[in-house]
């Protein structure tokens, strides 16, 4: 047999260029939702009338508050940008007096729980052992306030995400839960004081999930929505399309003296510059903490504030070098 190095050179181009196509379409797969735009930009006066008077400044006591990230690897950038949003997030929450706040990698250590009053999980939780969910479960027994944001509520197998089921109120149910592109208007408790003087109910330009396990005591679903539908949806579907039930998007939790304020949408980067969702996650933060939201509220406007508008246009997707692990 003759080896042919043109030919040889030629099959290997065509290799190349069909591993290329499917690593390409893997990574388009990836980047869920690219129809998904930022809301309009809403008038400063429609956020402080949302907002409401605000009487203090600072927190009753000192808080010690712990931001848990991890990397993704898998979603383009603009969606489960951990670290951007790590450093956006605890940079806001550090301005706050009385308030300090330290980054965590993938789980905080006994020390670490010990010194938190707060934990705030925006990451997809690295496998657990049976003491640290032990852990988890203990410190909000103990009267710890915790928010998990999106795929924080993620763990399989499906036994699992009973167990983190246990510590958030709801997680994922491998094999029956979904996710998919939020497409209508998120129901919300009005009366509910995370949702205070918002209407009946919220746009958000989002992902979330469904069929999750849920405790059977301590939540309170305080948003819901209609389900559309799964996986990748890549673009609006119209009305007729959607679920006949309503599925959580926001709850609360609670378990001996502590509180969880829950929700399962934060996919996209652009939603945390989104004064509508600052403002639930920062006074679902207090909530969970037992205070009044009031010393948060000036971070619902920071850094988006322009010409008495507030929020964003950039989709803030494709925006540069991800990072996908830890540095070497």
């Amino acid at each position: 047999m003759v080896f042919d190095r043109s030919q040889w050179c030629c099959s290997m181009r065509v290799l190349t260029l069909s591993i290329c196509v499917v690593l390409f379409g893997a990574q388009g797969l990836l980047a869920q939702h690219r129809w998904q735009q930022p809301k309009k930009p809403i008038p400063l006066a429609q956020v402080q009338d949302m907002i409401g008077p605000v009487e203090v400044v600072e927190p009753s006591c000192d808080l010690n508050i712990l931001w848990v990230w991890g990397y993704d690897r898998p979603h383009a950038p603009g969606n489960h940008d951990y670290t951007r949003v790590r450093d956006l997030m605890s940079g806001l929450l550090a301005s706050v007096p009385r308030c300090s706040v330290e980054t965590v990698y993938e789980f905080p250590s006994a020390e670490q729980f010990e010194a938190a009053d707060a934990i705030c999980f925006y990451l997809h939780l690295p496998p657990l052992s049976d003491a640290q969910y032990q852990q988890l479960r203990q410190f909000i027994k103990d009267g710890g306030a915790v928010m998990a944001i999106h795929e924080s509520m993620i763990m399989r197998p499906t036994n699992d995400g009973k167990r983190l089921c246990e510590c958030f109120g709801a997680a994922w149910d491998e094999g029956r839960s979904k996710w998919g592109a939020l497409f209508a208007d998120v129901e919300v408790k009005k009366e509910h004081p995370i949702f205070r003087g918002f209407p009946d109910t919220i746009r958000l330009v989002d992902e979330f999930y469904w069929d999750l396990h849920q405790q059977s005591e301590g939540v309170d679903v305080i948003g819901e929505v209609r389900a559309g539908p799964t996986g990748h949806s890549r673009k609006q579907v119209e009305a007729s399309k959607l679920s006949v039930d309503r599925h959580p998007v926001f709850w609360t939790y609670s378990l001996g003296e502590g509180r969880v304020f829950a929700t399962s949408a934060g996919h996209n980067t652009f939603s945390y510059y989104d004064p509508e969702f600052r403002l639930i996650l920062f006074r679902g933060l207090a909530w969970a903490l037992r205070q009044k939201a009031d010393p948060w509220m000036p971070l619902v406007t920071e850094g988006i504030t322009k010409d008495g508008m507030v929020g964003t246009t950039d989709d803030m997707r494709d925006w540069g070098q991800k990072p996908r692990g830890p540095k070497k």
